[in-house]
């Protein structure tokens, strides 16, 4: 529940595993196989003098630049930043999409549109989990999904507890909060924990 684009966050995490996976099988080929390190060598020694001939037939202009060089570097440095740009967007864009503005009453009021605050909803169904013995732990967030507001409650049972006793338990606090509010706000319920859920987990949308 973010605005993390999962499609492009694995295939990036792909594309990654597969360099380095191919970077690390031709590490061990060139330290273990001596056919594969003597082309590796020549492979080395043709690709660097293709290089410096290719900078040295891209000078960069003695009227511009007073120093000696090849234009290929700006076109390197260039790229370099591009990518570090992108790479700075794509981490700063991991794990957002909480908000918070809960919803907003249009019409519903005498007084006019009334905004009503996500903390005013965490605080308040937190609360009517924290004092549930069943429960040892709850923690509320709220999201913006699709553009609506969605909350996320995460709870974890004491031993012995079911996921359906669990669920049963926050649907009662949702269900008194959407009537105070005066309406049902998406919800996601992910439960942990219990003697039935060592090794497994339950989520439950609403």
């Amino acid at each position: 529940m973010n605005s993390t684009n999962r499609i492009l966050n694995r295939v990036f995490v792909f594309l990654v595993g597969i360099l380095v996976l191919i970077g690390g099988a031709t590490l061990v080929l060139v330290a273990l196989v001596p056919l594969v390190r003597d082309s590796w060598t020549n492979a080395t020694r043709v690709g660097i003098d293709k290089a410096n001939r290719w900078l040295q037939a891209t000078p960069l202009p003695e009227s511009l630049v007073p120093v000696n060089g090849s234009w290929l570097w700006l076109i390197v440095l260039v790229a370099g930043a591009l990518l570090i740009a992108v790479l700075v967007t794509f981490s700063l864009r991991q794990g957002h999409g909480h908000t918070g503005r809960l919803v907003t009453l249009n019409g519903r009021t005498s007084s006019g549109a009334v905004a009503i605050e996500s903390k005013v909803a965490e605080h308040a169904i937190q609360d009517g989990l924290t004092n549930r013995p069943e429960l040892v732990a709850s923690h509320v967030s709220t999201y913006r999904v699709k553009n609506q507001s969605a909350l996320k409650i995460a709870i974890t049972c004491r031993r012995g507890v079911s996921p359906r006793e669990a669920s049963r338990i926050v649907d009662e606090v949702l269900f008194s909060f959407d009537n105070l509010l005066g309406l049902q706000l998406p919800a996601l319920v992910q439960i942990s924990g219990g003697f039935r859920a060592r090794t497994t987990k339950a989520a439950r949308l609403r």
